[in-house]
């Protein structure tokens, strides 16, 4: 088995402690985690704390596709590492680590203020996929999550 790494980073207008926290509370997640157009939430079930599980109910042309996994560590703000297992993984387990880095405000061009805008790189890196379609398929879903986490920010 090939261990096929994923990464996908974004920055987004917002600070470190929120982002995280959308990922762990189930009514903001819910609202945000869209792996594309024509994919639906139909529930949403997370224990965010180590060893807690987590079950993510996508919806797809009427079909429920369930994505389960479990919290390996929840270091707040900075780190989510979780256990991720769907159809796309061919339900066998793989690896996903969350970063959240915050940037430091950039300084206007006509004064030393800091503008007051804090910016958070998330950095997602997806270990244990088996081939390149299983990247090209998580690469075109945590992408779209990526930015649907950016516009529930805006």
């Amino acid at each position: 088995m090939n261990n096929q790494v994923l990464r996908v980073e974004r920055k987004i207008n917002a600070d470190a402690k929120r982002l995280f926290r959308a990922w762990l509370n189930a009514e903001d997640f819910s609202r945000w985690f869209l792996s594309g157009e024509l994919i639906g939430i139909e529930s949403v079930t997370l224990e965010p704390r180590p060893g807690g599980k987590f079950l993510i109910n996508m919806s797809l042309n009427g079909e429920i596709l369930p994505h389960t996994g479990e919290y390996i560590k929840i270091e707040e703000p900075h780190t989510l590492i979780f256990t991720w297992r769907s159809h796309a993984t061919e339900n066998r387990d793989t690896l996903v680590t969350v970063t959240f880095t915050e940037l430091s405000n950039e300084k206007s061009e006509n004064s030393e203020v800091s503008l007051k805008h804090p910016t958070t790189l998330i950095t997602l890196v997806h270990e244990m996929l088996s081939d390149e379609i299983q990247i090209k398929n998580h690469n075109h879903g945590w992408t779209s999550i990526l930015e649907g986490l950016n516009k529930w920010c805006e």
